[in-house]
């Protein structure tokens, strides 16, 4: 199956700690002196540029950072190790390169940050290929870095407004229902002749044919507003758990997936219709598009000029300093995962 390229967007807000409901102006931050959230998150991503983060066996390291306007565009390379493999040309019989646990396998994700002055809420956008993305390495590096500068807490949440979702599925044309689940059953697993070592890490997919589309689509909405048991009823089908639903949706020009997992709230995933990597052009003028069509929805006010001014060179090289190990203690609870 070919790879499916988009993106997610978020919102983020800043706030004292343990104080959600005292959130900041980002333009104008309170606490340790008036900063503006924009340079902070700017110079934050400077610091990644410097040396690579890893956690554990997950690696991250910014790439390319330019501010233009109230926007911040960044590229993060992210990887993996602990992975031990031989790699061969296509008429080898010995190995070409062997990769060792400590190699660190590296893919490039975009983002875009939109930061208006005088709102609470600002907007994250963040490239998937499948559903492949940075996230989840990325914002809590963000975040520790944003309250030791500011002492706010920097809250990221995946955009899930109840109006707006059920507004959009009723105008939304479902095209295609999976569901997906790791780890095989026994009787399955024994049908494809897996043992009990390969069967964990096998992965089942269900679609649901055209014809129960229609029905399915109905009774989402009803089921998503529920708590987790009924999250976790939506995705049981023919005796089987599965852990993830995936609804492709069209929307106008814009095709769109919705993602449900039994212990979080519902996410998109905005597609670009692309069998090919995006190039830059083509990234940032749909994320953009996103963008000027949800801000008003969710809070987020921006001025003239807030995707196209140019920065300065003295401000292209802010940067916060990356101190050489993460402290526990320095850093808030995560609640972006």
């Amino acid at each position: 199956m070919a790879t499916k390229y988009g993106y997610m967007i978020y919102v983020f807000r800043a706030h004292p700690y343990r104080s959600p409901d005292e959130a900041a102006v980002l333009g104008q931050l309170g606490g340790r002196g008036e900063q503006d959230a924009l340079t902070v998150l700017y110079g934050a991503l400077q610091a990644m540029t410097t040396r690579r983060i890893s956690e554990k066996s997950k690696h991250i390291q910014a790439r390319t950072v330019d501010g233009v306007g109230r926007t911040i565009r960044f590229s993060v390379s992210v990887g993996q190790s602990g992975q031990s493999s031989e790699f061969f040309g296509p008429d080898d019989s010995e190995p070409v390169f062997t990769r060792l646990d400590e190699h660190i396998e590296t893919n490039v994700r975009r983002g875009l940050i939109v930061v208006p002055s005088r709102a609470t809420v600002g907007l994250l956008a963040l490239e998937v290929h499948g559903r492949s993305g940075a996230k989840a390495l990325l914002v809590p590096i963000l975040a520790r870095l944003f309250r030791r500068q500011t002492g706010l807490v920097l809250d990221v949440d995946a955009i899930a407004d109840e109006a707006a979702l059920q507004k959009f599925i009723a105008e939304a044309q479902a095209h295609e229902i999976t569901l997906r689940r790791t780890g095989l059953p026994r009787d399955i697993a024994d049908a494809v002749e897996m043992n009990a070592e390969q069967a964990p890490a096998g992965k089942l997919e269900l679609r649901i044919t055209p014809g129960r589309l229609k029905h399915f689509q109905q009774a989402l909405i009803g089921r998503l507003r529920g708590d987790d048991p009924t999250r976790s009823a939506l995705l049981q089908m023919h005796g089987l758990q599965f852990d993830e639903l995936s609804v492709g949706m069209e929307v106008g020009e814009r095709r769109t997936t919705l993602t449900v997992t039994a212990d979080s709230a519902p996410t998109f995933i905005y597609d670009i219709r692309t069998q090919e990597i995006p190039d830059e052009q083509r990234f940032y003028d749909e994320v953009l598009g996103s963008v000027r069509e949800m801000a008003p929805a969710v809070g987020v006010n921006v001025t003239p000029g807030w995707d196209n001014e140019k920065w300065s060179d003295d401000a292209q090289q802010f940067r916060l300093n990356l101190l050489p190990e993460e402290s526990d203690d320095d850093a808030e609870p995560d609640t972006t995962q």
